[in-house]
């Protein structure tokens, strides 16, 4: 019946620390696939346009050599590994001023969205994926609604940009036909770097948007209802009705300690209803009077009734007791500013105590 409640319960409230952490444990983080791929893609065409040339030699040195040596070429049980080997080689060579860079790019990209993360629950198989009904609910959920907007946005724009620069190139069509066709590839490839450069900006502009919207998305779903947070704090915290016992009794045995600490008071100053401030001073300990007791209402009116039953005096100082009360806790000096109104009072503590031990021998 809880559970239930719970469900249709609006999430409200901001994401704890914590339901933030485990989310990124699991693997959960605001990643945008677009900008990955706009940004593999734009390395992928930089380092085409540098490396393109030893791309383009590398391979028609191969294409050289295979089709000059291609009666010579024996291939047997012995020689094929090491066709293979040096084939690999060539290959690896060819591809690699592309391929690195993409592979770096591609691990930087998820780095500056959501900083070093791994984990294997991401990639763990989960068979409730294999439930057609949740397949089905998937495919017209929401979330298939926003990718395909997405994936709309981006082939209008891929088209839009590439039919602006083919626009642009279409004057320089005709005269190929009496250009040499080394002369026709190198246009054709000029103008398909352009067409990607161009799509690539465009796609950048999208890629930001949908960061955007993906980490509002991830925030979102993060959300918590008021419950949950409850639920939370109880399992980090304790109960909260433990935890006010708990403070009960601290404060009780605190105020049972502190009320043994008033019979040793030199003077008690009150309000003299509303607080009292009970003060001891040893010269050979102590380089100013101390607060041993204090309190307000019912506690003051225990301190002065404590005070009373061990002939303590009580002094009524009203500013003075509601400065002590303010400017120090039990167990601390007073403040040098009270240091003169406390010595008075005190001075004047220890001439009664004088006369009165005098007046009893």
């Amino acid at each position: 019946m809880a559970e239930s409640k719970e469900s249709f319960q609006e999430k409200t409230e901001e994401p704890t620390a914590k339901r933030k952490s485990e989310s990124r444990k699991d693997g959960n983080v605001a990643k945008s696939m677009e900008i990955n791929s706009t940004l593999v893609l734009l390395t992928g065409m930089v380092a085409l346009t540098v490396f393109g040339g030893f791309m383009l030699t590398q391979m028609l040195t191969v294409d050289r050599f295979l089709f000059s040596q291609i009666g010579q070429i024996e291939i047997t049980t012995g020689t094929l590994r090491g066709y293979l080997f040096s084939g690999s080689k060539v290959l690896l060579t060819i591809l690699l001023p592309v391929m690195l860079p993409i592979a770096v790019i591609g691990i930087v990209a998820n780095i500056l969205q959501f900083g070093f993360l791994f984990t294997f629950k991401a990639i763990k198989p989960k068979f409730d994926k294999l439930n057609p009904i949740s397949g089905l609910k998937k495919m017209f959920s929401k979330n298939s609604l926003v990718q395909l907007v997405k994936n709309l946005v981006k082939v209008t724009v891929i088209g839009w940009v590439g039919y602006l620069v083919i626009s642009g190139l279409t004057d320089d069509m005709i005269p190929l036909m009496d250009q040499s066709p080394w002369a026709i590839f190198l246009w054709i490839c000029q103008g398909t770097m352009k067409i990607g450069f161009y799509t690539i900006i465009a796609l950048l502009m999208v890629s930001l948007l949908d960061l955007k919207y993906t980490r509002w998305e991830h925030h979102e779903k993060l959300k918590m209802t008021k419950q949950e947070v409850k639920d939370e704090a109880r399992q980090s915290d304790g109960d909260p009705k433990v935890k006010a016992k708990i403070k009960q009794i601290q404060f009780k045995t605190a105020l049972q300690r502190m009320m043994k600490n008033v019979h040793i008071a030199d003077v008690v100053i009150t309000n003299p209803t509303h607080v009292a401030v009970a003060l001891k001073y040893d010269s050979e300990t102590m380089t100013a009077p101390q607060v041993v007791a204090k309190g307000k209402r019912l506690i003051a009116m225990r301190i002065r009734e404590i005070a009373a039953e061990h002939d303590i005096p009580i002094m009524e100082e009203p500013p003075l007791a509601r400065a002590l009360y303010k400017s120090a806790d039990v167990g601390q000096q007073i403040p040098g500013n009270l240091y003169q109104a406390v010595a008075e009072i005190l001075a004047y503590v220890y001439r009664l105590r004088n006369e009165s031990q005098h007046n009893y021998n």
